[in-house]
């Protein structure tokens, strides 16, 4: 028989076929290959986070809180292999943010994701490049700890740099010279407008100063600090405090975060609202001041322990516990508070508009941080008028705690039977942020005015032998003596502050 084979018509039939299913099949293999690929790459982010976690916990357990890990170390027990490069890096509420380079894959999880996404490698690579590149910058002050002098001196990249504030309508014309404008975290602090209900920015000061709007038409009106590294500490003979731009050993990174650039007031809807031209919200306690912020989403906080970041920044910038000689002695001699968005048209300068006691002041954003109303610094309580304690997390401040989150401080609450001034703060090596009044005196030198040596500012540390709150900054207008960066002023009240005098700021966390 004879045999029969494929012509050459059906061989090139069958090959166009398998062409035509190769064309369709290739693609969709390739995918299933990329997305396992793409999966198994952010199965190991995962895994790092998860290993991230076990060594926060470990951390926390040796008095750590925040951290920055490159991943090609060795300091995270992982499963498999380590990423080409990457980092992982905790804020102060312990949140973690990563990104990390597996082969072409870029992973990363922002503080606020919920789950880790793939960004492109160009991102990924700029991202790192961005950081290589940064030149390492430090800024610091150092001050004899026993000196009764307010200033401290200029050392390392902050030799020989000036800061000036703005204290009459002709300086605003004219201009001061200040040399922190131009230098990094200081640059980058920044007013900005905020929907609540969407939750997104909605201007930014800089982009469009002309039609900016402070009256909160626009959201509320908040002052974006941004993330640096500190180093605060002390020696036998000085203390220092340091301010970079870079992750250094020994540093403390600072996560940013956002301040109202007002304080509360109360609006017709019952909510809380950073905006200017209203007055401040008072007779409130530090327990309803706290829910209030709370209602406008879980970001929302009152002031507190951030208030201790804004005195680093101060300090640094105008190496003098003087703020009122530097900045403006505020609202003191007015005999109330007045409504807020006096300086307004200083927009992101600091200063005053008039320098005699009946204006507001304001710090790079921060309007009548001191001087014009008391307001509450949440997280610290204060037990049998001894001991302080400070949690960090807002969703577990309370009054009259001192167990949780509440950690106990190194020092303790100076004894005072009078009202006195301000001599010393406390420092202690596992919250070195946190310095409070360790010891006051002066009683006889007191003039009820403005003191011109130690820390400058008065402190109410009165004895009672109940637990209490911190207040700080103000004087409902009248009182200069009550006034300053480091005011402070222990409440005992059992209502802890029920008062027309104490009002608060809001805080919004990244």
């Amino acid at each position: 028989m004879k045999k029969k084979g494929f012509t050459l018509i059906e061989l090139l039939a069958v090959i166009v076929i398998l062409a035509i299913i190769a064309l369709i099949a290739t693609p969709m293999i390739m995918d299933v290959i990329e997305n396992a690929r793409k999966g198994a790459a952010i199965q190991s982010v995962n895994g790092l986070l998860e290993a991230g976690k076990q060594y926060q916990v470990e951390s926390m357990m040796d008095g750590a809180r925040e951290t920055e890990i490159d991943l090609t170390s060795d300091i995270l027990s992982i499963k498999g292999s380590k990423p080409d490069s990457g980092e992982l890096i905790y804020d102060s509420l312990g949140n973690m943010s990563i990104i990390a380079k597996y082969g072409k894959y870029c992973i990363e999880k922002k503080f606020l994701d919920e789950e880790p996404t793939i960004v492109t490698r160009e991102e990924c690579e700029m991202k790192a490049s961005e950081k290589e590149n940064i030149t390492t910058k430090i800024y610091g002050i150092k001050r004899d700890i026993n000196t009764s002098e307010t200033t401290w001196e200029r050392i390392e990249d902050a030799e020989e740099l000036e800061a000036n504030a703005i204290k009459s309508e002709s300086e605003l014309e004219t201009g001061v010279r200040n040399d922190f404008d131009e230098i990094y975290p200081w640059s980058d602090i920044e007013t900005y407008t905020y929907d609540v209900e969407k939750k997104e920015v909605t201007s930014w000061y800089n982009e469009e100063k002309e039609n900016f709007q402070f009256d909160g038409s626009k959201g509320e009106v908040l002052t974006y600090i941004p993330t640096f590294y500190y180093k605060r500490y002390q020696d036998e003979e000085n203390e220092y405090i340091l301010i970079s731009n870079k992750n250094l050993e020994g540093y403390t990174r600072s996560e940013s975060f956002s301040i109202g650039r007002y304080t509360m007031s109360l609006g017709e809807d019952e909510k809380v609202h950073s905006k200017s031209g209203i007055s401040s919200l008072k007779g409130k306690t530090i327990t309803e001041f706290r829910d209030y912020a709370r209602k406008l989403g879980s970001e929302f906080s009152q002031l507190d322990y951030h208030y201790f970041i804004i005195q680093l920044l101060y300090l640094v910038e105008y190496a003098d516990y003087d703020a009122q000689e530097n900045l403006g002695r505020g609202n003191v001699a007015n005999s109330a508070a007045i409504s807020s968005g006096e300086c307004d048209k200083l927009g992101m300068k600091s200063g005053t508009l008039g320098n005699d006691g009946k204006h507001s002041m304001i710090y790079r954003g921060m309007e009548d941080i001191y001087g014009n109303i008391f307001q509450f610094i949440d997280g610290i309580n204060v037990k049998d008028h001894q001991a302080y304690y400070i949690c960090y997390n807002p969703s577990q401040y309370a009054v009259d705690t001192f167990d949780g989150c509440y950690q106990k401080l190194g020092y303790a609450l100076p004894i005072s039977t009078t009202r006195s001034w301000l001599i010393k703060l406390g420092y202690d090596s596992s919250n070195s942020l946190i310095g409070l009044p360790i010891e006051v005196g002066l009683e006889d030198k007191v003039d009820w005015s403005h003191v011109k040596m130690y820390i400058t500012d008065y402190c109410d540390t009165r004895l009672d032998n109940t637990s209490g709150i911190i207040e700080y900054g103000g004087g409902y207008g009248w009182t200069e003596w009550q006034s300053g960066f480091w005011y402070y002023r222990v409440n005992h009240s059992n209502n802890h502050a029920n008062s027309n005098d104490v009002g608060s700021r809001l805080i919004k966390y990244k």
